[in-house]
């Protein structure tokens, strides 16, 4: 089956930008995933090419057919300057789904980041390069073109849900997704998280605990309560 899909929706620049700015923080995936019930993150079989990756952009999808590279070389070529190209090759780590000829293709869109339900090859030319992938392994054996897969439509990478014109943000903690129609909330709540975040850690640094900060002692008191009423039948 082979389906192209050239427009998307997208979220406004100024979401896109305002997520862009949360980079300035330290570990802001973690803060963006808090903030949608600790949900949105890929999975930790997704691990960058090299140290450093830290980017927000635009969803492009891609669904692979098999070992058919011609729906992802179709996305790169859909692309506006700051998507990521985001491919579902089904985990299979066997066949390369991203090279060196593609990555190069994707910095002449302004492509900021690839992200990979799959493996990539080529490492050295793309490490030299400087352009960021996340993916699920390296090897040599590269798929073939041949016209299937699906651009722009729902896909899952990583283990979770990805649509076009969806947020993504990758940085050394690992990838996370935000619904395109979630993005102006999650960027408030997480801009307050993040503007917060320190007064917990300067209560630890002072000398408490987390434990103590979080009353962990009256969350076991529940659950213990709980124990205690289903072992009585109640």
């Amino acid at each position: 089956m082979a389906k192209i899909i050239e427009r998307i929706d997208r979220p406004s620049k100024k979401v896109v930008e305002g997520f862009r700015g949360l980079l300035g923080h330290e570990s802001p995936t973690c803060a963006v995933s808090d903030c949608m019930g600790r949900m949105g993150a890929m999975a930790s079989a997704m691990k960058p090419l090299f140290e450093g990756i830290r980017f927000v952009g635009v969803a492009a999808t891609v669904k692979t057919l098999a070992s058919d590279l011609a729906a992802a070389f179709k996305a790169i070529d859909l692309c506006q300057p700051g998507d990521v190209v985001v491919i579902d090759s089904h985990g299979s780590t066997d066949t390369a789904f991203w090279g060196e000829n593609m990555a190069l293709s994707a910095i002449n869109k302004g492509v900021v980041v690839a992200v990979v339900d799959g493996a990539c090859r080529d490492v050295e030319e793309i490490r030299r390069m400087g352009f960021p992938v996340v993916c699920k392994g390296i090897v040599p054996n590269v798929a073939s073109v041949s016209g299937y897969g699906e651009v722009n439509v729902p896909i899952q990478c990583g283990g979770v849900a990805v649509n076009p014109g969806d947020i993504v943000m990758v940085d050394g903690n690992g990838v996370v997704v935000v619904p395109r129609g979630e993005a102006s909330d999650v960027l408030a709540k997480a801009r307050k998280l993040l503007s917060t975040e320190h007064v917990l850690r300067e209560k630890i640094e002072a000398g408490a605990t987390i434990g103590e900060l979080v009353n962990v002692d009256e969350v076991f008191e529940r659950v213990f309560a709980y124990q205690e009423r289903a072992t009585r039948g109640e």
